[in-house]
Formats: C-alpha cells, structure tokens, sequence
C-alpha cells in the first residue's frame, strides 16, 4: 500500500513525521495535548482533518508498527516540536535517564493494508448502525403515532374493539363461511361515522401487520377485508368503503412480502378489490 503524498514544504513534513514519532511513543494523550496547543496554528491544522491529514495517519500507523508505545517515563511538549513558523523544527529526544526499558519484541504487527481494511470495515459498520438506529425510530415513531390515533378513535367513538377481536377469531381459526359474514355484519351495523370506520379498519390492519402474525391470520382477514370491500360497493358504503381503501395496500403488501413464494401465490388469487395493478405488479 502506498504511502500518501508527503508535504513539498520540507519544514512541515519534519512537523509532521516527528509528531507521528512522539504520539506512536507517548500514545494518543500526546496528540490531544498537541492539538489543544496548537489549535490555532495553521502549520498543525494536519491533526484535525486539514491537508496532509492522511498522510500523518499512514506516517503514525508505520510508527506504531516500528516502536511500539512505551509511555511510562517520557514527556514531551508540542513547543519542543515547533518554535515558530519559520524555524526549521528541532525535536531532541528525551533524555536517556527518562526512557524506559523497551520490551520484548511484540508479535508481528499487521500490514498498513491490513489497517486500512480493518478501518474501512470499523466504518461500515458504524454506518450500518446508524442505518439500523435510523430504521428503528422510524418505525417506533410511527407505531407511536398509530396508538395515539387508535386511543383518540376509541374515546370518540366508544367502540368496543374487544367485541370485534372476539369475531374476528373465529375468522382466523376456521375462515368459515358463517364467521366471515358474522364479522362484515358487525363492521356494518358498527359503521356509523367515518371515525367509526377508521377505527375497525386500523384494527383489522394493525392485527395483520403485526409482528409475528402468522400466514392464517393474515391470509383469513384479508378474506374478510375483501368480502368487506365488495359488499361496501354493492351497498354503496361510501365512509368504509373510504376507510378501507386507505389499508388495503399496507394489508396485502406486507403480507405478501412476508412469506414463501407458495404462500403469496395463495394471497394473489385474492381479488381484493381496488389492488388490481398493485397485484400486477408482484406477478411481474
């Protein structure tokens, strides 16, 4: 792996080579006292991402490689490094009282290839992190958001959602005739106001959608979501027809992203009204 480029400036590149010297030897508190120092000094804005900062990194890591750090016994100070802008540096090594004894050789240290891969993947996984952490206060703002609606309906409406649940097992157990139509005459004779739709609606989405439904409860309710749907045009049910349109594509979509290819052939030969071009699609 190639070094980056060096500074042309000579003065700068012996800042920068011994400065990678003493932090390889005296460790990173070296740096950041170096830094704190010399913030305002343009001749070291290297150490905080400035020009020649890469070549400073590569010049440290092959010095870690060639003497190890030994901090115990050595001090040294920015100002020993750099006296003025226009002075060739002179860095004098510590005396030889204050260097500790050097240790056994280490084992052999990775290559600067190694290195750089090792740092390219410490940074993938950070953004995957991120990435990760993002996805999840999406996803738990909008379950939040949710609640705070289905709370809001249920004490507007006062609908008793326990009823409903009791209904809808039958449907997931069995998928009768008899229990689907049980269900479709609750949510009309329940369909009294658009808040009241919204509400059942939400309901039969939010228990499809959930983590863990499993393939029959999903499969189940979309029958009853479509036999819902035809019937609200025949009946001409504007107010839950409305509701209806607004999760059916959530209803189908994460159903059948969720499971085995057998398993959405059987959820696509549901004709779910208004998912004509959506189902196209998957089929394509």
């Amino acid at each position: 792996m190639d070094i980056p480029n060096s500074p042309e400036d000579q003065e700068l590149k012996n800042v920068i080579d011994k400065l990678a010297q003493f932090v390889a030897r005296n460790g990173p508190e070296f740096e950041k006292m170096t830094m704190e120092k010399q913030k305002d000094n343009p001749k070291f804005s290297f150490l905080f991402g400035g020009d020649y900062f890469s070549y400073y990194k590569c010049k440290l890591a092959i010095e870690h490689q060639q003497h190890p750090s030994t901090h115990d016994g050595e001090e040294y100070t920015s100002e020993e490094m750099y006296q003025g802008s226009k002075d060739v540096v002179d860095i004098l090594p510590p005396p030889m009282a204050m260097i500790a004894p050097l240790p056994n050789p280490p084992p052999a240290a990775p290559s600067m290839e190694d290195l750089i891969q090792q740092s390219q993947w410490n940074l993938q996984q950070q953004e995957q992190h991120m990435h990760t952490l993002r996805q999840e206060q999406v996803t738990a703002a909008i379950a939040l958001a949710m609640e705070q609606q289905t709370q809001k309906l249920l004490l507007e409406t006062q609908l008793d959602i326990t009823e409903f649940d009791n209904l809808l097992q039958p449907i997931i157990d069995t998928c009768t005739k008899d229990a689907i139509s049980g269900g479709k005459n609750w949510m009309f004779n329940n369909a009294k106001t658009p808040q009241h739709c919204e509400l059942m609606t939400s309901h039969l989405r939010n228990r499809i959608t959930a983590d863990g439904a499993h393939f029959e409860l999903c499969l189940h309710l979309i029958y009853l979501t479509n036999d819902v749907l035809h019937h609200c045009q025949r009946k001409q049910q504007k107010d839950l027809l409305a509701a209806l349109q607004k999760v059916v594509v959530p209803i189908y979509c994460t159903s059948f992203l969720a499971v085995e290819e057998d398993k959405q052939q059987k959820i696509t030969r549901v004709n779910i009204k208004h998912m004509d071009s959506f189902v196209s699609i998957f089929n394509n």
